[in-house]
């Protein structure tokens, strides 16, 4: 399965991208059609004051925020590809096209920077150049270190997960937003953390997650269930 928002993505090589460069009319519609973005742990804190963070419950937990009510709609980027001003931008969003690509196994695990590669996005003899004289621009090599700290961040995360899911604080939830119009939205398919099974663990547990330093994290996201109301606000808003 291809990642998020990702079609195409190639591997950036000089004899196929040395007159290449990147749009530089490139924003956010390809974010448009989807209602959850994938974060990392240290994210969490800082997005659950934009969005309702969520947990993943089909193909492994992760965290995410989520950013619209309804299926295939962000309620954060506008018809100009323009996301919301004050609005957290994930570092999922913000690495695009780029992205890593894993190869070998083991000791010779290796990673290679790719990118999406159509023609809005790439263009020939134009735009901001992958290499110069044969060698990757300075833009490439930003975007292979941001990647390389957002894979990171990503293996960071799991042992988060893996302990929410080990500890059985994360519940199964279908958040019931009233929109100030009249009527409702409902939206399942994710999990939270129980605030009662967190007061309910075993002490040494308790302190297990405090020392991981996790516990900002944790109460970020319960805190940040306030959002769904915004993203009610937002949908009636749009829709004027």
């Amino acid at each position: 399965m291809r990642p998020l928002f990702y079609q195409n993505p190639v591997a950036i090589h000089p004899a196929a991208h040395g007159a290449a460069g990147l749009s530089e009319a490139l924003d956010y519609r390809f974010a448009r059609k989807t209602n959850a973005i994938p974060i990392s742990l240290s994210e969490i804190p800082i997005a659950a004051m934009s969005y309702p963070i969520a947990f993943t419950t089909e193909g492994g937990a992760r965290p995410v925020a989520v950013v619209g009510l309804r299926d295939d709609e962000n309620l954060f980027v506008d018809a100009d590809g323009a996301w919301r001003p004050g609005a957290y931008v994930p570092a999922y969003v913000r690495r695009y096209p780029f992205l890593l690509a894993e190869y070998g196994e083991g000791e010779e695990l290796g990673v290679q920077l790719c990118i999406e590669d159509h023609p809005e996005i790439l263009v020939q003899g134009a735009g901001r150049p992958l290499f110069a004289d044969g060698e990757p621009s300075r833009l490439v090599m930003s975007a292979f270190d941001f990647c390389k700290s957002l894979r990171a961040a990503d293996l960071a995360t799991a042992p988060f997960v893996e302990a929410l899911v080990a500890c059985g604080v994360l519940e199964g939830r279908a958040a019931t937003v009233q929109l100030p119009t009249g009527g409702d939205l409902k939206m399942a398919g994710f999990a939270t953390i129980d605030e009662a099974k967190l007061r309910a663990l075993p002490d040494e547990v308790f302190l297990l997650l405090r020392r991981q330093g996790w516990l900002s994290a944790i109460h970020a996201q319960m805190h940040s269930a306030l959002n769904w109301a915004r993203l009610g606000d937002l949908l009636v808003s749009d829709a004027r």
